[in-house]
């Protein structure tokens, strides 16, 4: 009972601590705000969770229909939400409470008011959690909650939370191993390492491996300084990490391995710019907003007597090293896999900061005034000179003043409290209201104003800019209208990728970290389809070129009225709105394409782009190697460009160099000289780099056709520069750029009839019949005419299987990005079915990894329990 109550007040004062913590936004969600950023918070973080629920609720765990073109939840959502363990307790919750009536069905506005209170949720569990890992290292409850707190409610949670919100489960997972690491060394039980180490591997690979870390520099410290009497020799210790780990990794492997495979089979260009050895990221004791200082942690560093104290020691060095690597760019490189530096790691500071002030409030009573006074004298001399050396800082400012009053308010009261006793409670709830004081300006400063934070609102989610009910109204009739299977429909609000997601529709675009890396090959180099936008995490519709709409199911494109530019061939007006109209393709292919005609990528190396189109209407691309076929022949098409006059505008052009003199210009390609009577569109292909390394983003307009380019230090850019836009026949192409110096080279130019197109879509298909339910796709056909290979409009990656009549075929990658089969004459009954990449391997290992760690754990409970009795007969023998 007494053990029960105690539990009982934590959560009880952790609820509290957790709600003043989040008070600024829970003002604001009050007021119609939202914690989520106006970035990712909003075009990632809430319309994945909308999506899985969605999916989850309906039992389909792997696969994604509405995820750009199609994903893996295993895969390329992993590193999100996909076997995000907090998201699963979150989800039944919110089931829950759907069944029981108390929440509408959730959308989008629903996760993203639910941030919040989730966000309230995560905390209480952080601070219960670190509370009792303390308490277990021997610290006393007031000092170990003031610890959990500081670790808990830092400024870090809060950025995670509301830019990234998955990234605040990190917080959960670090006190768990540390528990299982103190289990193990303390009490030599393996049970909470395995738990710890299958739940981090399982949840998220990312924060998994930056964990990792962080406990392999903790254990190596604990061996160094010992805590406790009567810990076993290294070798024991060694033998139990090893069997805890492997084991707590082989149950975690079903969620660990799909992850780490997509992770691997996500394209982005290798970080090549020069990692600074230092770099000043931020002013730390006044207003960074990544790492900012507690006093109290401070003035700690700076009672030196302390660090004859063992858990004093252990968690100032941890302090102190992750407050150094802050500065240091290459650390914040490592901790994000060698790549661009980014100051994810950081909460692993905070932690340790958490741990400093826990063992320094215990043996606070140790020391008096004469330890406190010089302690006091060199944190002000520390907050004086990072004033001193920060040119942009003025205590005028809220944070900065907060801070100083926080550092003066606790080195006074550190001084009296270490002449007078009864001053020490004083002090801990000045440390505790000076922290939410400063947490919550941290949140209205830097998040809510500099952040722009401001601009969630719930009245920006329900406009025509986000979440629009007439938007919503006019695709749900155009869907309801169409009975082909998975018909897609472009359409973006506000420059958002997820926007299908968003408003529930098969659509176009996707916006991740993790994507297909066939699909990005097909976009950046196999077909160059310019997405409007350069970007390495996101790939966004066909580039308004009519063929491969049709191609893989594009069917329907929506504008904002008077805003239609660049419709592509064969579109015509289908149904609109007040402020909207769809366009129809004409030209539309069935999901299910068949083929004898079959051509290879090699044979296709140096084909135009458009040529490559023209062989996927007119037959299939599969990879070389693949079947004892010799690729068909394919007439391609002439390059124009000598026919056509290229003529310099508000700019020089020679030798493949392009200096733009005004604000704007570039070339004009004049066609006059060439015959265009058959052409509907041309097609322009050419290489396009900014000379000038610093250079910022950049448009780049050919004709009405926009798009953009990173800056050469960015790195989002793609480092794919050969580039093809499909403008509609004119006779002139105007490509203009601004003001500087580029090397333009390899230009080419085609032109499009359609022929190809209008035949494809003239010839007479295999009446196939198809059924997505989840992750299987079924389809019944009639093989009339023989052919010899299938493809269908979903991407190839690793995790498809095929089944043709009962019998398993080898999944084929065609059109160099989806799916394809071989099959036979006659009638076709084909299963395509999806499953993580060594799933049943995964989960074979992952079942037999349990039942070791029963096992294991059941025989040293056992062993320990026969040993107890040994040792009381022997006493009793004695007596």
């Amino acid at each position: 009972m007494r053990k029960n109550n105690y539990f009982a007040k934590l959560i009880g004062f952790s609820v509290l601590a957790a709600i003043a913590a989040h008070g600024f936004f829970l003002y604001q969600w009050s007021q119609g705000g939202l914690m989520a950023g106006p970035n990712d918070g909003l075009s990632q973080m809430a319309p994945f969770r909308s999506m899985l629920y969605q999916q989850f609720t309906d039992g389909n765990f792997f696969y994604s229909y509405i995820y750009g073109l199609g994903g893996s939840t295993f895969t390329q959502l992993a590193y999100y939400y996909g076997i995000n363990l907090f998201f699963y307790i979150t989800i039944i919750a919110v089931y829950v409470l759907e069944l029981l009536s108390l929440v509408k069905e959730p959308n989008v506005l629903f996760w993203a008011e639910a941030t919040v209170f989730i966000s309230v949720a995560r905390m209480t569990i952080v601070l219960v959690m670190t509370t009792c890992l303390f308490r277990y290292m021997k610290l006393n409850t007031i000092p170990s909650f003031i610890g959990a707190f500081l670790y808990g409610a830092c400024v870090m949670y809060f950025r995670h939370v509301t830019y990234w919100e998955f990234f605040g489960d990190a917080f959960l997972w670090l006190p768990l191993l540390v528990l299982g690491v103190e289990k193990i060394m303390r009490e030599q039980r393996p049970v909470w390492l395995i738990i710890a180490v299958a739940m981090s591997l399982f949840d998220n690979f990312y924060f998994a491996f930056i964990n990792f870390c962080f406990i392999a520099l903790y254990v190596c410290l604990r061996w160094a300084i010992r805590l406790t009497a009567e810990e076993p020799k290294l070798k024991k210790q060694i033998r139990q990490f090893a069997l805890s780990v492997i084991l707590g990794f082989g149950i975690g492997s079903v969620g660990f391995f799909p992850a780490v495979w997509g992770f691997f089979h996500n394209y982005r260009p290798e970080y090549e710019q020069d990692i600074p050895l230092l770099d000043n990221t931020s002013n730390i004791l006044y207003d960074s907003h990544l790492y900012l200082l507690p006093a109290v942690f401070v003035l700690f560093l700076f009672v030196f007597p302390l660090y004859r104290i063992r858990e004093f020691r252990l968690f100032a060095l941890l302090g102190i090293l992750f407050t150094f690597m802050h500065f240091v760019p290459l650390a914040a490189s490592f901790f994000n896999g060698m790549s661009a530096p980014q100051h994810r790691f950081e909460y692993l500071g905070f932690f340790s900061i958490g741990g400093v002030v826990a063992a320094g409030l215990q043996h606070f009573h140790r020391f008096d005034y004469r330890e406190w006074i010089p302690a006091g004298v060199l944190m002000a001399y520390s907050y004086i000179a990072f004033y001193v050396m920060d040119d942009s800082l003025s205590l005028k400012d809220k944070l900065p003043f907060l801070a100083v009053c926080a550092a003066t308010g606790v080195s006074f009261l550190s001084v009296i409290a270490g002449r007078f006793r009864l001053v020490l409670p004083w002090l801990v709830g000045f440390i505790v209201l000076s922290h939410l004081v400063i947490v919550n300006q941290f949140q209205h400063d830097k998040l809510y104003e500099a952040g722009r934070v401001k601009e969630s609102t719930q009245e920006y989610v329900e406009s025509n800019d986000y979440l629009s009910e007439e938007q919503q109204g006019l695709i749900d009739r155009v869907l309801a209208s169409d009975n082909r299977v998975l018909s897609r429909m472009e359409w973006k609000t506000d420059g958002r990728n997820n926007t299908p997601m968003i408003q529930g529709f098969p659509g176009t675009s996707v916006y991740s970290s993790i994507l297909n890396e066939e699909l990005l090959f097909f976009y950046y180099d196999d077909l160059q389809i310019d997405m409007k936008r350069e970007s390495v995490s996101r790939y966004s519709g066909f580039g308004d070129r009519a063929n491969l709409h049709s191609l893989f199911g594009g069917k329907y494109i929506m504008y904002e009225k008077k805003q239609e530019k660049n419709i592509p061939y064969g579109f015509k007006k289908y149904m609109e709105s007040d402020h909207y109209v769809v366009y129809q393709d004409a030209f539309s292919l069935p999901f299910v394409r068949t083929s004898d005609v079959v051509y290879t990528e090699e044979a296709l190396a140096d084909a135009s782009v458009l040529d490559r189109e023209h062989a996927m209407l007119d037959g299939i691309i599969l990879e070389d190697g693949e079947g004892s076929y010799q690729s068909a022949m394919i007439d391609t098409v002439p390059n124009l460009i000598e026919q056509a006059t290229i003529e310099p505008v508000d700019a020089t052009y020679h030798d493949g160099q392009l200096n733009v003199s005004g604000e704007t210009g570039g070339i004009d390609i004049h066609t006059n000289r060439i015959d265009v009577s058959s052409y509907e569109d041309y097609y322009v292909s050419f290489y396009l780099l900014n000379n000038d390394k610093k250079a910022p983003l950049f448009p780049l307009h050919v004709n009405e056709f926009k798009t953009s380019r990173k800056s050469r230090q960015s790195i989002y850019r793609t480092k794919v520069d050969e580039i093809t836009i499909r403008v509609p026949k004119e006779e002139v192409i105007s490509l203009r750029v601004p003001e500087g110096s580029y090397t333009l080279k390899n230009l080419r130019l085609y032109g499009e009839d359609y022929q190809e197109l209008e035949e494809a879509a003239a010839n007479k298909q295999n009446n196939a019949e198809v059924d997505l339910d989840g992750n299987q796709i079924d389809i019944s056909l009639d093989n009339k005419e023989g052919d010899d290979y299938l493809t269908i409009p979903i991407p190839y990656e690793k995790g498809w299987h095929v089944y043709v009549n009962g019998e398993k075929q080898q999944i084929r990658k065609a059109n160099y990005a989806f799916l394809g089969t071989r099959i036979k004459p006659g009638h076709n009954d084909i299963e395509m079915i999806y499953h993580p990449p060594y799933f049943g391997y995964t989960a074979t290992l992952a079942l037999l990894s349990a039942a070791g760690s029963f096992f294991w754990i059941f025989w040293r409970r056992n062993k320990r329990k026969k040993r107890v009795e040994r040792a009381h007969d022997s006493i009793a023998k004695n007596e």
